[in-house]
């Protein structure tokens, strides 16, 4: 039943996501509701937008509308941001 739970959730989730931009708006706090911890609904949230966000980069490359050169220099600043997430994510506390 958990299980068929999680993918009416997740369904509804990408498909406001899809029309609005904002999946997360109803599915962080409806896998909150059924329980789960908040690490596993934070990476369940934003896995799907990693993926979502590299198409969009690769899309815009091959348009020509983004220059290699100009993304390369955001790396270091989005690996730094994703570092202090991470860390920042790993410090809080395990109970709910």
């Amino acid at each position: 039943m958990t299980i068929i739970l999680l993918l009416a959730i997740s369904f509804a989730a990408s498909f406001v996501g899809t029309l609005a931009g904002s999946g997360g708006l109803n599915g962080m706090p409806s896998l909150l509701l059924i329980g789960l911890p908040i690490h596993q609904v934070i990476g369940s949230v934003k896995f799907p937008i990693m993926f979502s966000s590299f198409s969009s980069f690769y899309i815009l490359l091959k348009k020509k509308q983004l220059k290699l050169k100009d993304a390369l220099q955001l790396i270091p600043f989005a690996l730094f941001g994703g570092l202090c997430g991470g860390l920042l994510a790993n410090s809080f506390s395990r109970r709910q």
